[in-house]
């Protein structure tokens, strides 16, 4: 028998989730399809994460994280990469 991985993209979009939900490869998912990441949503792909984490992530001040500031805040060590 074979094993397979399967990427989260191509699992998400198999399972429905596709870009309505935006699965990042650091298994990220945008619920509300926004294109941007909640504290909500952060949370549940990165348990650990405090509001003050969130907040020195989101670096524009918006209320949310976007793929920019996910990438920066791995390459910063402030979450795990992906």
């Amino acid at each position: 028998m074979t094993r397979t991985t399967i990427p989260a993209t191509l699992l998400a979009t198999a399972l429905g989730l596709g870009a309505a939900t935006g699965v990042t490869a650091q298994g990220v998912v945008d619920t509300d399809g926004d294109g941007a990441y909640s504290l909500e949503e952060m949370t549940a792909a990165y348990p650990d994460m405090t509001e003050a984490t969130f907040m020195t992530l989101d670096t524009d001040g918006s209320g949310t994280i976007d793929e920019a500031e996910l990438t920066a805040g791995q390459e910063a060590g402030l979450i795990p990469a992906g």
